[in-house]
Parts: C-alpha cells; structure tokens; sequence
C-alpha cells in the first residue's frame, strides 16, 4: 500500500487497512521513527517515556552516548570470555 504526505504532514491510512484494525475517527496513535521508517501503534509506547527520562538523567549526570556505547562494548567483550 501506498499514501502520500501532505502539506501538513497529514497521511492517509487506506480504509481497508483502518477497518482491519479497528481504527476509528481520533483514535490516537504513536509514532516512532526506526531506522527510515515510521511505525504507528494504536498502543501507548511505554518506550517513549522511559527513553525520555533516561536521556535527561544521563545528561544530567554528564553521561554521553559515545560513554554509553563504549561501556556497552566493553561489557560485551568481558561476556564473549
């Protein structure tokens, strides 16, 4: 299937898919970026949230993303032995 983007960001979702799931007018729904693509859920991501707080105590506390990654491959390389 296929829609397009609209001057407003506005997207259609075709009816057959809307009806399959049982989207009704104003449902509301999440969105997540993964990778180049665009994920909608009729569920709350709980992700979103958690992933929120987590970046603001990590910046809070001086902890970067290039920290984290390498304490993550640090940690791998101990698991691996």
């Amino acid at each position: 299937m296929r829609t397009r983007l609209r001057e407003k960001g506005q997207v259609t979702i075709p009816v057959a898919l809307r009806r399959s799931l049982g989207l009704k007018k104003d449902a509301i729904l999440s969105v997540v970026s993964v990778g180049d693509a665009i994920f909608l859920t009729q569920k709350e991501l709980v992700f979103d949230d958690v992933s929120g707080k987590f970046a603001r105590s990590a910046e809070e506390a001086g902890i970067s993303l290039d920290s984290l990654l390498e304490d993550l491959r640090e940690a791998r390389s101990h698991k691996k032995r």
